[in-house]
């Protein structure tokens, strides 16, 4: 529409004429009031005239806005019915489709033409709770947009774009290193014509395997094989939950072969170097939470670990070697801080306890500045029995955690025994004050690992965590300062507590170190002094026993009572007392402790890993002993949990069967 505007000639002639008219009058008329009238009438009409181009010139604006705007929504009409975008407008309240364009259409309706609506409203739902929504309608998979201002929802056509990115993925190179566990110590026990017989095994195992998926291996020691492929096989041994580790071992078992295997698998873009490191990384992981299983992870440091297997007991080998090795590791990182802190797990037990006053010792003989760090209001009686021996003997350095968290400086080390997790940690404040860290533990490692870690000394084959103190400090054979009678008899019980009085766990080596402790003066005496029962504790044990239910068969589950709270000594030691019984496997105690949490304490013999329980609740542990800390449930909710996984647990481990 076009706009009626006055001519700038036309505005001239009138102002002429205007003028003309004007001079006409003043010259021949002398009357002034006529002029006068005159002037006031044109002033008038100019007025007039102005005020209507005005309401004229605003009407045709008017006007030209809603023509635009017809021709704008013509337009887009147009382009919606044509465009290859579906669009459907909906009705906010009722989700109902008020209108749909044709490409819609085709998208939204059946071979009969009729409006799929369940589908329809599926796709809805999905893209209301989480924007950003894709749907996969026939062969098709479109980006789902919902526009909740105006109501309406977008179908965007990505199958191209989904193709190529799933192809990428798809080939993204993978690593994965293979070693077989115990293989070491089986070389040094056998003929050298039998070593021949188990590598032959051992090669054509492995080549099989790899010639199945199609992977390329490469051997490059006895014990341990590389293996390149891409995701989409990496994917199928994924879902087959990698089989392979259980058919070894059977195979092994039939051979007579105590030997395992553990796999690290790394994938990613591109940077095979880095990639090969993680895989490298994540072997090590599988070994030292025991071997027999694998641990996969993405070159991505904000990626998690998948674990598959770990089925049967710890056996993964564990050489003096390395033991020297670690002796000599810390030795020359102690000379490097000013100040050792040496701490063991919240509620500390007698392996904890044992083991801090161990590596008191080993680190008094490098620096004279050590201490075991504990908490006065977390002791259960027998610790505080260990305490008050330990303090009247003058040997060990013992500091309240209120007094060692004033003496931390930045050259400071922190030593975490008998655990890995800094959620478990004697207090998370006082480990916060420290940049560098080491760890000794028996445990499998697991997530929440100290990032400050500098030495880490993990041996999940070890019978605790006393064991692996008592050789660093054989190994170091300092004669500045040694075991006292006090300190062997701790580090004794802390060995005897985690081995059930060496019924369980046991090597040779933990009795070459009970052995050495015998020598440095271990008193049975004071052990059962200080490991004693007292009544009260007594009678909390078998009340919580008698809680007791068969869950599954050869399952024990007890659950306290909702209202009473339980030390976590208490808890664990009625675990260990249900697994005592005949014809159980596995016994799990739960109950809430003084600090309102729920503990949970699981214990097993041989045939079930409590530890991957443990870990589904968000604890940890290894094989056959192993717990879990839960907060923000009741009691009665973390039961249900805690069958839950135990029966889906038991079910893949039939499975697997």
């Amino acid at each position: 529409m076009k706009k009626n505007e006055i001519n700038p000639f036309f505005m001239y002639l009138i102002a002429m004429v205007t003028f003309t008219i004007m001079t006409i009058l003043i010259v021949l008329v002398k009357d002034n009031l006529i002029t006068i009238a005159s002037l006031f009438l044109f002033i008038v009409f100019y007025v007039l005239l102005f005020n209507f181009q005005k309401k004229y010139y605003k009407k045709t604006d008017i006007e030209q806005i809603q023509y635009v705007n017809h021709q704008a929504t013509d337009s887009l009409s147009a382009l919606l019915e044509q465009m290859p975008v579906g669009v459907v407008k909906l009705n906010m309240n009722s989700s109902e489709i008020e209108w749909f364009n044709p490409y819609a259409e085709l998208i939204l309706t059946t071979e009969d033409g009729e409006i799929d609506f369940p589908q329809f409203q599926k796709i809805l739902k999905s893209s209301i709770s989480s924007p950003g929504a894709y749907a996969i309608v026939g062969e098709k998979r479109y980006a789902v947009h919902l526009d909740r201002n105006s109501g309406v929802l977008y179908f965007f056509d990505v199958s191209g774009e989904y193709e190529a990115t799933a192809e990428l993925v798809t080939s993204r190179p993978v690593i994965g290193i293979i070693s077989v566990d115990n293989y070491d110590d089986l070389e040094n026990e056998t003929s050298e014509s039998d070593i021949s017989h188990i590598n032959s095994f051992v090669a054509n195992f492995v080549s099989e395997f790899a010639g199945k998926h199609a992977m390329f291996s490469r051997r490059v020691s006895m014990d341990r094989f590389y293996l390149f492929t891409d995701y989409t096989v990496l994917d199928h041994l994924m879902q087959d939950k990698f089989s392979v580790i259980d058919t070894f071992r059977e195979e092994a078992k039939q051979r007579n072969l105590p030997l395992t295997m553990s796999i690290g698998v790394s994938y990613g873009d591109g940077n095979h170097d880095q990639i090969g490191k993680v895989a490298l990384l994540n072997l090590n992981l599988a070994e030292v939470r025991g071997g027999d299983q694998v641990v996969v992870k993405e070159n991505d440091e904000t990626k998690n670990p998948i674990y598959f297997g770990g089925g049967s007991a710890a056996s993964v080998k564990r050489t003096r070697t390395r033991t020297r090795a670690m002796m000599t590791a810390i030795s020359d990182k102690l000379k490097s801080v000013d100040r050792v802190f040496v701490v063991g797990h919240k509620n500390l037990d007698m392996d904890a306890l044992g083991s801090a006053v161990g590596m008191q010792l080993f680190s008094s003989n490098v620096l004279e500045d050590s201490y075991v760090v504990y908490d006065p209001t977390q002791l259960s009686p027998d610790i505080a029995r260990a305490v008050n021996y330990l303090e009247d003997e003058g040997v060990s350095k013992l500091l309240p955690l209120n007094q060692a968290m004033t003496m931390v400086t930045k050259r400071s080390l922190l030593v975490m025994v008998d655990h890995s997790k800094t959620a478990l940690t004697l207090s998370k404040e006082f480990y916060d004050l420290f940049t560098q860290t080491i760890v000794i533990d028996h445990h499998r490692r697991d997530q929440d690992f100290p990032d400050n870690s500098v030495i880490t000394y993990i041996e999940s084959g070890a019978s605790s965590a006393s064991e692996l103190v008592t050789e660093l400090i054989q190994f170091q054979n300092s004669k500045k300062k040694r075991l006292s009678r006090i300190q062997a008899s701790v580090l004794m019980g802390g060995m005897m507590l985690d081995t059930k009085n060496f019924t369980s766990r046991v090597t040779s080596r933990t009795f070459d170190v009970a052995s050495y402790l015998r020598t440095r003066g271990s008193d049975s005496i004071v052990i059962q002094e200080i490991s004693a029962t007292d009544f009260e504790e007594y009678r909390l044990v078998n009340e919580l026993i008698l809680q007791g239910q068969m869950v599954q068969p050869s399952i024990l589950v007890a659950q306290a009572l909702e209202d009473k709270e339980y030390d976590t000594v208490v808890i664990s030691k009625a675990a260990d007392a249900m697994l005592a019984m005949s014809g159980i496997e596995a016994s799990f105690v739960l109950a809430k402790n003084s600090q309102g949490a729920i503990s949970i304490s699981a214990r097993s013999r041989s045939k079930i890993n409590v530890q991957r329980i443990m870990e589904e609740l968000g604890g940890g542990g290894h094989f056959n002993l192993a717990a879990a800390r839960l907060t923000d449930m009741s009691l009665q909710e973390a039961g249900d949990k805690l069958k839950t996984v135990i029966f889906n647990e038991t079910k893949e481990k039939e499975s697997e069967e």
